[in-house]
């Protein structure tokens, strides 16, 4: 098992001076300063800093009034409610949008922030920090996080995949993209099902006639969903039947340059260059 650094402000930037110079450019620099999950992360961190923000009596979570004005300032706002026929439906916690809630996972793991039941959310020294940080390096350390510190089940919170990941599912993860190509369309299927035989993931609930489905979706939503929040693919889908809708399908996706310049930072500050699969 290999030992993991401990991933902070200062490790990122220590680890990642030569990256910085030989491995990304001022093209990639632009990239990461437009990246709409970086500047949405700015807006969360300052708006906790500027506004009175008080944790719910229940989780600590966002109160439903903060919620509406932060993610108002997101670079793409998501809907809080939907209208189907003649119900609507609206969100009840900060947990049912996903675009927040992400960046709150991301930001509480990372101690960005300080955020309890019934006390103020606070900025800490390290969420200060991180806005004065090389945009590059934000992305790294919040990429970083979500690598190693965040069980990533919780992208995909479903019975069937357990409590935890197979040891070692995020490295091996790691090293098989970086074995691929950039700028290459790699079919979606073949990867998964590759990712799943290789690390040993396995559907757990009884019902198992959906079970390679189940877990294709895990790979969707745990890796390539997130990678492309990052900006490191793009995905290509088709349209598909499901009852009378038409609904998206992940058919095959590429990794950027940019893309692979972030799967090698993740390397170093995970500590190390080690092949895993």
């Amino acid at each position: 098992m290999p030992k993991e650094r401990f991933i902070t402000i200062g490790s990122v930037k220590d680890h990642l001076t030569t990256w910085l110079a030989e491995k990304t450019d001022a093209a990639m620099a632009r990239e990461a300063e437009s990246l709409p999950l970086r500047q949405d992360m700015v807006t969360l961190l300052t708006f906790v800093r500027d506004a009175r923000v008080v944790g719910t009596q229940a989780t600590g979570n966002m109160p439903l009034k903060a919620v509406q004005e932060v993610t108002a300032r997101f670079v793409n706002p998501p809907k809080l409610e939907e209208t189907v026929g003649d119900q609507t439906f609206r969100i009840r916690s900060e947990t049912d949008v996903w675009a927040l809630y992400f960046l709150h996972i991301l930001a509480d793991v990372g101690g960005l922030l300080h955020a309890v039941r019934l006390q103020r959310w606070r900025l800490t020294v390290p969420g200060e920090q991180f806005l004065g940080l090389d945009v590059r390096l934000q992305i790294v350390f919040l990429l970083a996080v979500w690598w190693y510190r965040v069980n990533w089940i919780v992208a995909y919170p479903y019975a069937g995949m357990g409590d935890r990941l197979p040891l070692l599912f995020s490295r091996r993860t790691l090293a098989y993209l970086r074995s691929l190509p950039t700028r290459t369309s790699i079919p979606f299927e073949e990867f998964a099902n590759r990712l799943i035989a290789d690390t040993g993931l396995t559907w757990d609930a009884p019902e198992q006639s959906f079970a390679a489905t189940s877990l294709r979706g895990a790979i969707h939503r745990m890796v390539i969903d997130i990678l492309d929040d990052f900006g490191a693919l793009v995905c290509k889908y088709r349209k598909e039947s499901l009852g009378q809708r038409k609904v998206p399908k992940l058919v095959a996706f590429k990794i950027t340059p940019w893309g692979m310049a972030l799967l090698d930072a993740l390397a170093v500050v995970g500590g190390g260059e080690k092949t895993w699969i």
